[in-house]
């Protein structure tokens, strides 16, 4: 018997609400060493829209009085949270170890590193890559004779929704790939149903992301790139599982 088996259902809700306040915790660290930069990552979180200003100048507004104290504090909790990604990723993985072999519990270290990469790097492609044709895009829409002046909170808002959207569905590999590595899907049934993953993944695109095309396709090709190669990768799982088995029948 496992320990997962052995653990009754309040004792799972006691074990998750245990790592949701650890995670907790370990984002208010990172808030708390990221608050005294706050306006300088904010000031950096901008620099994709001043750049898509032009020859005007760069400059946001405030409409609430304290607007600009919180948009500040949501930034610090915002760089709170990138800075605690591997220890929130290893407060679930902690969560699901009981149930998992000894062979399994060996992974801990390389699936927390790779998750927060994915995580990491999936808000980069986002900030570096999207954010520029993205802001370009609405800024020209407007025409000539409008000026734009966004506020700080929209702007704080608009840009937290991509950066966490490309860093949690950048998590896509990793978790197609665990779901091979337990057995519970096979690299033959993702090679069948690729077309509509790949449908899938760009409907999904379209609901993340801002309206325009452009923005929706730039997540949704590189996600898609991501997906083929889990199947590529999940295959040569499925190969090096074979190989031992077949040394041992012979």
């Amino acid at each position: 018997m496992t320990a997962t088996e052995g653990m009754s259902f309040l004792g799972h809700l006691m074990e998750l609400r245990t790592r949701v306040i650890r995670s907790v915790l370990g984002v208010l660290v990172g808030f708390l060493i990221a608050y005294s930069f706050s306006e300088e990552i904010f000031w950096f979180l901008m620099q994709p829209l001043c750049a898509s200003f032009r020859n005007q100048e760069c400059q946001l507004i405030t409409i609430g009085v304290a607007e600009a104290f919180f948009v500040y504090f949501k930034t610090a909790i915002l760089a709170g949270l990138f800075l605690a990604a591997p220890w929130v990723f290893l407060q679930a993985w902690k969560f699901i170890e009981p149930g998992l072999l000894e062979t399994e519990k060996k992974l801990v270290w390389p699936v927390v590193f790779v998750a927060s990469a994915l995580f990491v790097g999936g808000a980069a492609f986002g900030y570096w890559l999207v954010f520029p044709f993205a802001f370009d895009f609405f800024l020209n829409y407007a025409g000539e004779g409008i000026a734009p002046m966004p506020a700080m909170q929209a702007y704080f808002s608009f840009s937290v929704r991509l950066l966490l959207a490309f860093g949690i569905l950048f998590e896509l590999p990793l978790v197609v790939l665990s779901l091979v590595y337990l057995r519970i899907l096979s690299a033959s049934q993702l090679w069948s149903t690729w077309r509509y993953a790949i449908i899938g993944i760009f409907a999904l695109s379209a609901v993340l992301t801002p309206a325009d095309p452009i923005t929706m396709l730039l997540l949704g090709l590189p996600l898609s790139g991501l997906y083929l190669a889990s199947i590529l990768v999940a295959q040569l799982i499925e190969r090096a599982r074979k190989v031992p088995s077949e040394n041992q029948s012979a």
